[in-house]
């Protein structure tokens, strides 16, 4: 009996130490984006800012496609005013696929066709950092103040 209860023990804590530490993720799930900065999505640059033109970013998502590629997507528009009293809503959208590698506690995606200065992520490698809840948190920084950096939250259920 002892000697059952011994190899029972060294069988799990074999498994434990094989377990996977890495950033879990799931492959085709979505991960929508559920908010910027901790607001809720759809989530727009202050109304005062004068830095930049006035965005709203209307939705967003990270797919992991399979074990070494992903995308990130994000639809966003802007009020335009045409002439006194009329404007027009003006939209836009981007899909960016990345090589990704997950690391203990991140992912860092790497953008396969990042061109600098286009419309769509701001830097060609970017690193998601493991949330509550089995989601991800991508802080992006640099940005002109007031904003100062964008804290993301991507989410494959409710967070």
């Amino acid at each position: 009996m002892r000697g059952m209860r011994a190899a029972a023990l060294l069988a799990s804590v074999t498994l434990l130490a094989c377990s996977d530490s890495l950033a879990p993720v799931t492959i085709g799930a979505e991960y929508l984006l559920h908010s910027i900065n901790s607001t809720p999505i759809p989530w727009s640059t202050p109304p005062t800012d004068s830095a930049y033109i006035p965005m709203t970013v209307t939705e967003g998502s990270l797919t992991f496609l399979d074990d070494a590629r992903a995308t990130r997507h994000e639809a966003y528009g802007r009020w335009v005013i045409v002439r006194p009293g009329d404007s027009i809503w003006i939209a836009g959208s981007w899909t960016y696929t990345a090589d990704y590698t997950r690391l203990p506690g991140r992912v860092v995606l790497t953008y396969i066709s990042f061109i600098p200065g286009s419309i769509g992520p701001p830097q060609p490698v970017e690193t998601l950092f493991v949330a509550p809840h089995g989601a991800f948190q991508l802080r992006q920084t640099g940005m002109i103040s007031p904003i100062d950096s964008m804290i993301r939250l991507y989410c494959a259920a409710a967070c």
